[in-house]
């Protein structure tokens, strides 16, 4: 029976050992080129990936070594191996940047940006978590492209789960930072707010719950630098007694006069005011 035991350990440790592999991925822009390598074990539907490490070369001279398992303990590479999830390119109209994107795991989390930007002989290190919903890198204004991602703030005190499709924001990476310059593209939050509002009037004249359309909407009213039109908005349903807690099928508060004033006080904390 032992040895029987013995046969099957020794038979499940060679299967997870040829399971095991080594995979580099690998981009190039220019002079610059990286590598990101990790250990990924098991099969596509209990796949793992551990062991990160950057390699940065210029004219092919390793220039830059990093292992990542202080930062990316039980991450995954954001396109699964699919294709490369590290990129070189210019983020900041300078020299190219090298950028990794990550999955951090979780039934309702995360995507991962890290940047390597070239300072005087070392790469430093910059980092964004943009929450549940994934970022895309787009060209907006003729210059470097721009990182778009959406706002998921709403969901837990509003009961918003679709509101984040209709908060874009736009991050530009600048100087080692990354920065929130959605106000400069009003183009892109304008037709979503729009949307919001019209949503709004269709829940009302069924007579169902507004409160979770109305706090985004005026959130976008803020981006845009119309505010005004937003909280018009609020206090007509204020007096028409949309804001009361059981129009909805959630009775998501608070409601009533009390709705503007967290409404305010949300919206300072999330930097739309």
């Amino acid at each position: 029976m032992r040895s029987a035991l013995t046969i099957v350990l020794v038979a499940l440790t060679t299967t997870a050992t040829a399971n095991a592999r080594v995979v580099t991925e690998r981009d190039a822009q220019g002079r610059i080129r990286a590598e990101l390598s990790y250990d990924r074990r098991g099969d596509e539907f209990s796949r793992t990936y551990r062991d990160f490490a950057l390699r940065i070369f210029e004219d092919d001279a390793l220039v830059f070594e990093r292992a990542l398992t202080s930062c990316c303990r039980g991450y995954e590479p954001a396109y699964f191996g699919r294709k490369p999830s590290v990129a070189v390119g210019d983020l900041d109209g300078g020299e190219p940047e090298v950028r990794i994107e990550f999955y951090t795991g979780g039934a309702y989390c995360c995507w991962l940006t890290s940047v390597y930007r070239p300072r005087d002989d070392t790469y430093a290190h910059s980092s964004h978590n943009w929450g549940p919903k994934k970022q895309r890198l787009v060209p907006l204004g003729g210059g470097p492209p721009e990182f778009l991602s959406h706002d998921d703030s709403f969901l837990k005190p509003y009961g918003c789960n679709f509101c984040w499709r209709y908060l874009p924001h736009v991050w530009r990476f600048d100087d080692g930072k990354f920065r929130d310059v959605t106000r400069q593209y009003p183009g892109q939050v304008r037709p979503k707010s729009r949307r919001l509002r019209r949503k709004y009037s269709r829940a009302s004249n069924r007579g169902d719950d507004v409160k979770p359309i109305l706090a985004p909407y005026v959130a976008t009213t803020y981006l845009l630098g119309e505010p005004r039109t937003g909280w018009r908005v609020v206090r007509r349903a204020l007096r028409r007694g949309e804001l009361v807690n059981h129009r909805g099928r959630y009775d998501f508060c608070p409601c009533g006069d009390r709705y503007p004033k967290h409404l305010r006080r949300f919206l300072r904390e999330q930097g739309y005011r």
